[in-house]
Parts: structure tokens; sequence; C-alpha cells
């Protein structure tokens, strides 16, 4: 019955549009982007807005995005406007946000949505923004308020970021994969350096970078997805007199813990830097010769930065969220019941076997692997 309703909801909201679906045989003067949360997922989409961009180069482009995310998209040469929104409308549902964020939407009368998601609260949102073309994917009839649907299948072993890129192919785009974008200033990336790293190491000195927190955003909490810090820690202790190098413990506020947890353990080669913004984040992780981390927003920071990660995945499919790039290193579960978490909502997982089984020696041995490959080996 709830199906049969979002059809009929559907077909008015597409009778609405001014539009028929089909692109007409003009470009569209203004496209939408829409990517309402997470790092990692917001950077792959930028291979999809860049060939949209090639598809398109005179439109103008707006990313519609929670300010959770927001600022990975600063100085990407394919975005004209970044549309930042409190996160807390959509997971809160906020009637009144809400409103407000369609009204603004409505203001700028675009012509051309491309939705990121196939989350019909989200399409819907977009509908009632009165974007007459809207496209986007469907699941399970999620997409009943689009003017063209796609397949989305995110249970699969197939990239998410190639997926997302069937929106732009579906418009005509022919052409091979873009790389993910993320743009940072020298200015910004010496100020990050002079702020957090110059005062504990010298200009030259190796740096490793530990991210053991992430699994967090604001729409989802997954601490499954984290191996445990203790073995974060061995693996930087080991590296650091290995490589005589200096090793900057990352993480957010929700991360703080498990940064103290590795800090402790290694106080005479650990630099922390704290209170550190998204960019300043990735600012830093562009200084370093490696990452090791969780399934989370650095690996897809190191991938755009070409900076070879270590990633240990447990809950989630590496085939699927992890960055198809020569300089993504996988630690994978081999229990049987991972992977268990699409990009769908996290089932819950009390007991996260399959972080607890993976070993120090797999992940240091691709550490190694990986710094061999950079020309940092012994």
């Amino acid at each position: 019955m709830n199906r049969y309703i979002g059809e009929v909801l559907g077909g008015f909201l597409r009778f609405a549009g001014r539009w028929t679906g089909r692109m007409g045989p003009r470009e569209p003067e203004r496209i939408l982007v829409v990517k309402t949360h997470a790092i990692g997922d917001l950077l792959m989409v930028t291979p999809s807005i860049a060939a949209l961009r090639r598809l398109f180069a005179e439109s103008y482009l707006a990313v519609l995005t929670g300010r959770w995310s927001a600022d990975v998209l600063l100085g990407n040469p394919d975005v004209d406007e970044v549309i930042k929104f409190p996160d807390e409308l959509l997971f809160r549902h906020s009637v009144v946000g809400l409103l407000w964020l369609v009204k603004r939407l409505r203001a700028q009368r675009f012509d051309l949505a491309a939705i990121f998601q196939a989350s019909g609260a989200v399409q819907v949102l977009i509908a009632l923004a009165g974007v007459p073309v809207r496209i986007g994917f469907d699941m399970n009839g999620s997409g009943f308020s689009l003017t063209r649907r796609l397949p989305w299948s995110p249970n699969s072993d197939r990239f998410i970021g190639d997926n997302y890129l069937d929106l732009p192919r579906e418009l005509g785009f022919s052409d091979a994969a873009p790389a993910s974008v993320l743009v940072l200033s020298e200015r910004e990336r010496e100020a990050a350096f002079e702020r957090y790293v110059e005062p504990f190491a010298n200009r030259g000195e190796m740096l490793i970078a530990i991210c053991p927190g992430g699994g967090r955003n604001p729409r989802d909490k997954v601490s499954a997805k984290r191996w445990p810090a203790d073995r974060f820690a061995e693996v930087a202790l080991k590296l650091a007199q290995e490589f005589r190098a200096r090793v900057l413990v990352l993480g957010g506020t929700d991360d703080e813990a498990a940064v103290s947890a590795v800090m402790d353990r290694i106080p005479f080669k650990g630099i922390r830097p704290e209170r550190i913004t998204l960019r300043e984040l990735a600012c830093l992780i562009s200084f370093c010769s490696l990452v090791v981390t969780n399934d989370s927003a650095p690996v897809h920071i190191a991938a755009a930065l070409k900076v070879p990660c270590v990633a240990v995945y447990g809950p989630t499919n590496p085939l699927a969220v992890g960055p198809p790039v020569d300089t993504h290193y996988v630690v994978k579960s081999e229990v049987e019941c991972s992977p268990c978490y699409s990009n769908e909502r996290f089932p819950g997982c009390d007991n996260p076997i399959c972080m607890k089984e993976i070993a120090v020696e797999a992940v240091l041995n691709q550490a190694l692997s990986a710094l061999r490959a950079r020309g940092n080996g012994i």
C-alpha cells in the first residue's frame, strides 16, 4: 500500500514538473547536485561532479550538502556554489528548517537536480523545491518522485563511486572516470604545518598519520568500524622505530578517547593536533608518507591527495567503499559475517569480531608494503 501511494505521489510530482524528465535541446542553465552528508561519500561524488562539469561546461553548478561535509568542496574548480545546511534539519526532521531549505532552493530556480542518494525523503524535498528534471537513484521504490530513475545496488562488490557515475553516464558522459577532487592551497597547508607539526618535528622528518577513530557522521554512529586503539598504537610504535618517523595521531571531537589511547602508548613519538578542522586534517595528511586508519573519511582524503593509506575493514566491503587506486592498501576481516554494513542503516553489532580478529601483523605488513612502494623501504 505504501509503495502504491508513493507511485501515485510520484506521478503527480512528475506531472507537476515543467519538463518531462528528458533533457531538451539546450543545456540546463542551473544544475543542483545533491549529496547531503558523509565526508567520504561526498568525495566519492566529486568524480561525478567533474563529469557533469565536462558535459555542461557553461552551466551554473551548485552542490547541496550538510555543514559536516561541505568544506571538502572548497576550491573545487567544478563547483560554482556550495549550499550548506545544518545537518540536523534532515536527521532531526525539523519541519520549519526543511521548509526554509525548500524556499531557499526554490528561489534559485534550478533546471536539473542530480541526486546522489537513494533517499526518498531527500528526493521529495528536491521535488518540492520545484526542480523540474530530477535524476537520481532508486532502491526498492524510493525513487518514486524522480523524473528519471537509476538503479542503486549498495549490497554488491561494485565501487559506490562508479555507481554514482551512472548518473552522468545517463546524461551522456562516456569518458574514463575522473579522479576524486580535493583542492588544498599552499597557504593553508603551510599554516597547518607551522601550527601543528613544526613545534614538534623538523621539516624533512617522515610523518605517518594514525587515525584510530571515525565511523560517525550526522546520520550514523558505527563504532563497530573501529579497530582497537591499542593495536593502532602498536603499529604506530613499530613504524616510528623502523623509519625514525613522527606519528600524527588525528581525530575529531568524537575520537578523543581513541586518540588518547594511542598517544598514551607512544608518548615520545606522537604528535596530537587538537581541535583541528576538516581542512586542517586534510592538510596534515598531505604531508604524510602514510596514513593508517579505519574505514572513515581519511581513506578518501588520502586517496584524493594520492597519499598511501592502509585501511582496516570489518563491517564494510572494501570493494564497495574503498577507493580503487593503487595507493589504497586493504586489511580485511575474513569472518563469515563480514561485511554486514552497506550504504544503508547499520544493523547494529554488540560484538564486532570482524575487527577484533584482525592482527597487528596484518596491518603492519601492509604498511611496510606501502612505504616500500613509495621508496621509503628498508
